[in-house]
């Protein structure tokens, strides 16, 4: 049995972020995570990051993966859910 496996870490400025975005296609299933960097980061850190996190990447939602927490402020909660 062959298994097609593909990755590829696209890093770019999104206006206000450093951004990866990391893709992986593997025996036909696309799968993409967002990761932000924040402050630009060097080759030295996209290549720990490549090293030390990237096999923890949940790219087809087999596991939990982290969520943003609803606004305490009710007037954000009412902003955030307009958009």
């Amino acid at each position: 049995m062959q298994i097609s496996v593909s990755s590829t870490l696209t890093v770019y400025h999104d206006g206000q972020f450093w951004v990866g975005l990391a893709e992986h296609v593997e025996d036909g299933r696309y799968g993409v995570v967002r990761i932000v960097f924040g402050a630009e980061p060097s080759n030295e850190e996209i290549l720990q990051f490549v090293t030390s996190k990237w096999a923890k990447l949940s790219f087809f939602g087999d596991e939990a993966t982290e969520t943003s927490k609803p606004a305490k402020n009710p007037k954000r909660r009412a902003s955030s859910s307009e958009s």
